[in-house]
């Protein structure tokens, strides 16, 4: 089983240089640590310091606490939190902790937020160093000896040096101790001190309050009696308001049922009025129908005659048209005998031309035989000519073939020079257009590039006109929601001045007494009246709760000139029942003010209250007499410091209306009775100027809202002329690239006109030579054959001689033919005609037959119509007087319906006599009622003021009080006995009710605290008795370990140089725990008088040297050391290794270092490595392969 405490590994995770878990496990003897410069071994020593507490960012070689947490490489990430544990074989208990293996993780996260925990639970930084404490692992302990600090040893100063001693002397645990009972005796002292103030405060009550108590006993005793005589009365009084309620509540009764009553029968009789009123309505519509139905009759009648007088009318016209109608009938009988004549000669003449029309016929028959023989002596002559005209013909048709070739190829020749000299002229233009439209187009993009550029321009441009505009437009919106916003205030504030204006004026929060009392005298009811304290004072805002609570219920006395004023006006509130109020006479209260010296010049003082309040000067002596003798303090607090310092001889009120009452009891809590009501002027005052400020803030900002509006508006109309410029301008780009694009098309146009016109003037001179071969040759062939022509013609003249004289005689029996069939269609049209013309005769004949039918038929049916109407107009006629008739017979029944509207109205005036007689007896009945119902109100409110007042003097109710006090027997007896306890309780001056309570509380306290004292002085004294025997503890302990440490320095002294002398003193033998250490050594060879002589070497040797004794004397663990040996040489290296190894028994070391010699003492060997920039690796590795794998040179001195 291990003896002592082991370390068993070293967990670190994001800690410095080692961002990924990384475990170093630990055996008993030498673990060595070896790596090159700046590879993170120091952050292994770093880490166990971190771990077991350490709080010094700088011991850590930082800046700051977060410099612990690895912060990231050009390749890796930081992490957020860096995290140590260290785990320690426990198994033999050297540790205060149940549990063989124990481990101490802390973490520490970016944030700042930092963790401690053993085996996994979550403990203080305190339980971590109360556990090492004394084992020299603990803050001061010796056990971590980091990089370059084993020279501190040596350089320290003595008094420094001395906490080392004390980890190794084993009493920082005493020391802890000690220094706790130290603070608890400095506490202890703290609390009885301020004990002893308070009992002393506490004695200087206790007198004072026994006397004031006593007195409030006797209070309380006629309080007690005198309310329940008090409430007796008010009972009596509540019952005799009862009674007064009943009788009048009979009367009150009785006079509704006879309100009623009237009110119902004036109803019945109103109800009568209406149905008469409206039966003279219903007959007055009934007249006026009637009417109607007259002018109904009248308007009838005359439509009669009138349609009557129309049909005569009718009848008249009908006879005219008979007799036309038989006029007509005559002229067509006489007619109908010429037609006839008419027929029979258009028949003669149509014989006449059938005969010429058979004449004309047979001279055209005689004709065509002398033609037909004419015509085969023609035969002859025709054979021949035809032959030789077809010769001549075809000879003239290719002649002219040959001469439409040669004009074909002379006019196609003419063509292509033509359009050669006009292609050349053409080709010259073109190329003159192109060259022109080249140039154009060149403008044409320059000026497009020029308006791109003017469009981006202007679009910059809008873009900052619209920024401005949503700006200007935004501020508008907002000022316009400050506007509306402070409107509302405004109007907010003007209401709540209007609520509290009704308020004063309706007097809320006053007594109904002080109401009563105004009331009258604002009706001149009473006079000299000049209102209530509250409205008559004012007070600032700061002293406003102050006054108010020092005023308390007197807010509400009633100020007036004399007492005769004051006389009246009681006398008026006990006849009304109004309730009872406390009178002020100017002539009569005069008052005076505190006079205590020095008073104003006390700390907290803020003054007398009648000095914080304004008033009319003739008030002043009401003002003296209600605050003069009141003080005003700062807080609580200040209030108290002054009641006491005077005596409580005068009350004293905070500017919070917190009270220290004559006496020194104290009132306190929330706002008194009546509180309120002095600030409500001033609050009305300062709300009015509030409405005023908020409506001339809400005008300024009605005027920016107009400012602004006008800024909004001409930045909307500059956005609006940009927007139109970048329309133009957009517009005008448009334009140019079409213009380009058109130029660019007409350019190209040109260049193809040019390349077809080079084309085509080739092919036409190519076709004019051939035209020009064509016309040669076809000028040949035409003179061939015009020979061939002039042949045939010569034959045919001479067989054309008499061939044209029977040409000439056929023609003429042509024409005669011709002539005759003319003449044969004119007759036979002719003859067609008068048959047309005897068939139209004979339809004229059928027609006039017709005609006379129509019209004998037409005068029969007008005779018929004509008795139809007369039949017709004479019943009209008839029908018009029967209606007549029936028109004068209406006039009968209308004055049968006046005279019953008239019995109606007769008597609807009647019964609105009644039912103005009802009207009178209702009214008389209901001032009756309502005189009875301001009696019953008046008894009632009596009652309410007595339950009112049952609340508020004694907080009952009136079922609460009927349960505790009968009602009283003898009212004028309780009411004498009421006087008697009012003047007694009078008598006994000021009394404060809470002086029993306060009396007992107080005396309870001061036992408690008294008791408290004592036990205080006896803690006091045991603590010293502690501080003594850890002292003498510690003194004993620390001498014998210092001197076993002596020894021992001086055996590894001599050990380690070779010889000489080492030797530790106190600097002050006396003062054993206060004293520093000093170090005498004298290495063989040489005489030391001051540590800094020493060499590098020699002072590393020596704090080795007294390193290695305190290990001999209380053995730490295990041993951390940083390259402690490395300004030794190779020969003390070997030393110190050695020694080392001879200290394994009772502590292991983890020793850090570049030294070969201690190397190859260690037992096992952990290399760090940075192979990726800013990251530590760890290796396990032999002496031999420090070199091979870790490539550093180990130093061999």
């Amino acid at each position: 089983m291990c003896e002592t405490v082991l370390l068993k590994s070293l967990e670190i995770q994001g800690f410095k240089s080692f961002p990924d878990k990384t475990v170093l496990s630990f055996g008993q003897g030498i673990t060595a640590v070896v790596g090159p410069n700046g590879s993170g071994k120091s952050n292994i020593s770093d880490a166990v310091r971190w771990v077991l507490g350490e709080q010094s960012s700088k011991s850590l070689r930082g800046s700051k606490m977060e410099d612990v947490i690895f912060n990231g490489t050009s390749s890796r990430r930081a992490v957020g939190f860096a995290e140590v544990s260290l785990t320690v074989d426990n198994t033999a208990r050297k540790l205060d902790f149940d549990a063989d293996d124990v481990k101490v993780t802390r973490r520490y996260y970016r944030s700042g937020e930092s963790e401690y925990l053993l085996n996994g639970a979550a403990v203080r930084l305190k339980d971590v160093q109360m556990l090492f404490m004394d084992t020299g692992l603990g803050r001061d302990g010796y056990s971590i000896i980091s990089q370059g600090k084993i020279g501190d040893i040596v350089a320290s100063r003595s008094e420094d040096r001395r906490e080392f001693f004390e980890e190794a002397a084993g009493i920082s645990k005493y020391r802890y101790r000690k220094n706790e009972a130290e603070r608890r005796l400095n506490a202890a002292e703290d609390n009885l001190l301020r004990l002893r103030d308070i009992v002393q405060e506490l004695e200087e009550r206790v007198g004072p309050l026994k006397t004031q108590a006593e007195k409030a006993k006797k209070y309380l005793a006629l309080a007690g009696e005198k309310k329940e005589v008090e409430i007796g009365l008010w009972l009596r009084t509540i019952e005799q308001s009862r009674d007064v309620l009943r009788d009048l509540s009979a009367k009150l009764e009785l006079a509704r049922t006879q309100y009623d009553a009237a009110g119902e029968a004036a109803a019945e009789i109103e109800a009568r009025i209406d149905g008469i009123a409206e039966e003279s309505q219903r007959l007055t519509v009934r007249m006026d129908e009637v009417r109607q139905e007259a002018r109904r009759f009248e308007e009838e009648a005359a439509r009669c005659d009138s349609d009557a007088g129309l049909l005569r009318n009718d009848i008249f016209h009908n006879n005219e048209t008979i007799a036309r109608l038989n006029a007509q009938l005559e002229q067509s009988e006489e007619g109908g005998e010429g037609i006839q004549r008419d027929i029979a000669a258009r028949e003669a003449a149509i014989a006449a031309k059938e005969t010429a029309a058979a004449e004309t016929e047979a001279k055209r028959r005689a004709l065509e035989e002398e033609l037909a023989g004419l015509t085969e002596s023609h035969d002859t002559y025709a054979g021949r000519i035809e032959a030789l005209s077809k010769e001549a013909s075809a000879l003239a048709l290719r002649l002219s073939d040959i001469r439409v070739r040669a004009v074909t190829s002379e006019s196609s020749l003419n063509e292509i020079t033509l359009r050669l000299s006009q292609l050349a002229a053409s080709i010259s233009l073109r190329a003159e257009q192109s060259g022109t439209a080249e140039k154009e187009l060149s403008a044409r993009r320059d000026e497009l590039r020029l308006a791109c550029e003017r469009v981006e321009g202007l679009q910059n441009t809008l873009t900052g006109y619209e920024m401005r505009y949503r700006s200007r437009a935004g501020k508008l919106d907002s000022a316009k929601e400050e506007a509306e916003k402070r409107s509302l205030d405004a109007g907010e504030k003007a209401r709540r001045v209007r609520l509290l204006e009704e308020m004063e004026r309706n007097l809320e929060g006053f007594a109904q007494s002080v109401k009563a009392v105004m009331k009258q005298a604002e009706r001149g009811g009473l006079t000299g009246i000049h209102g209530p304290v509250s409205r008559l004072v004012q007070a600032g805002p700061a002293y406003a709760l102050a006054v108010e609570t020092a005023l308390g219920a007197a807010a509400q006395n009633l100020v007036c000139d004399r007492e005769e004023d004051a006389k009246e006006a009681i006398r008026y509130l006990k006849e009304t029942k109004g309730g009872r109020a406390t009178f002020l006479p100017l002539t009569a209260v005069k008052g005076n003010t505190l006079g205590e010296k020095g008073l104003e010049n006390e700390p907290g003082f803020v003054g007398l209250a009648s000095s914080l309040v304004e008033a009319d000067p003739q008030y002043e002596g009401v003002v003296r007499s209600l605050l003069g003798r009141t003080a005003v303090a700062e807080d609580l607090d200040a209030a108290v410091r002054l009641a006491k310092k005077y005596g409580y001889r005068f009350r004293v009120v905070s500017l919070d209306g917190q009270v220290v009452n004559a006496g020194g009891s104290m009132t306190g809590g929330s706002s008194v009775k009546g509180a309120g009501l002095l600030s409500r002027r001033a609050e009305i005052e300062r709300l009015q100027q509030e409405a005023r400020d908020l409506s001339e803030k809400a005008r300024q900002a009605k005027e920016e809202v107009a400012r602004l509006s006008q800024e909004a508006a001409a930045a909307e109309a500059a956005l609006t002329g940009a927007r139109g410029e970048l329309s133009v301008a957009g517009e005008e780009k448009i334009r140019l690239e079409g213009e380009v694009r058109r130029l660019a098309e007409q350019a190209e146009a040109l260049r193809k006109a040019l390349e077809e016109g080079e084309a085509e003037r080739t092919a036409l001179g190519d076709r004019a030579e051939a035209c020009r071969r064509e016309a040669a040759e076809a000028e040949a062939e035409a003179a061939e054959v015009h020979r061939e022509q002039e042949q045939v013609e010569a034959e045919l003249d001479s067989l054309s001689g008499g061939r044209e004289e029977l040409s000439r005689r056929r023609e003429e029996l042509s024409a005669g033919i011709g002539e005759m069939r003319l003449q044969k269609l004119a007759i036979e049209k002719e003859i067609e005609a008068e048959h047309a013309a005897i068939t139209g005769l004979h339809a004229r004949l059928a027609d006039e037959a017709g005609a006379r039918e129509t019209l004998r038929v037409q005068t029969e049916e007008l005779a018929r119509t004509n008795e139809t109407l007369g039949g017709r107009a004479a019943a009209l006629t008839e029908r018009a007087g029967v209606l007549r008739a029936q028109a004068v017979g209406t006039q009968g029944r209308i004055e049968e319906l006046m005279a019953e509207r008239a019995k109606g109205e007769a008597e609807q005036a009647s019964l609105r006599q009644q039912s103005r007689d009802k009207a009178d007896e209702r009214e008389k009945a209901g001032l009756e009622a309502a005189r009875i119902e301001e009696k019953c109100a008046a008894a009632s409110r009596e009652a309410d003021d007595v339950v009112r007042r049952l609340y508020e003097e004694y907080e009952l109710t009136r079922s609460e009080a009927e349960a505790m006090v009968r009602p009283a027997e003898d009212v004028p007896a309780a009411t004498r006995r009421l006087s008697e306890l009012k003047n007694r309780i009078r008598a006994l001056g000021s009394v404060n009710v809470d002086a029993i309570e306060e009396y007992r509380e107080v005396s309870e306290r001061y036992e408690f605290l008294s008791a408290q004292v004592r036990d205080v002085e006896t803690s006091k004294e045991e603590l010293l008795r502690l501080i003594g025997d850890l002292t003498v503890q510690m003194r004993e302990i620390f001498i014998e370990r210092f001197r076993q440490i002596n020894y021992n320095y001086g055996i590894v002294f001599t050990e380690l140089f070779g010889g000489g002398k080492g030797e530790l003193r106190l600097t002050d033998p006396d003062d054993i725990l206060g004293s520093g250490i000093e170090m005498h050594v004298q290495p063989p060879g040489k005489v030391i008088l001051n540590l800094d002589a020493l060499s590098g070497g020699e002072k590393a040797l020596v704090a080795i040297a007294l390193l290695f004794a305190i290990l001999k004397v209380a053995p730490s663990p295990f041993c951390v050391l940083d390259e402690i040996e490395a300004a030794l040489d190779d020969v003390n290296v070997d030393r110190y290794a050695q020694y080392l190894r001879r200290m394994t028994g009772n502590t292991q070391f983890i020793v850090i270092t570049h030294r070969r010699g201690t190397m190859e003492e260690a037992d096992v060997l952990y290399g760090v490595t940075m192979q990726e920039r800013g990251v530590s690796k760890l290796l396990e590795l032999r002496a031999s392969e420090v070199e091979e794998k870790l490539g550093i040179q180990v130093d061999k001195g």
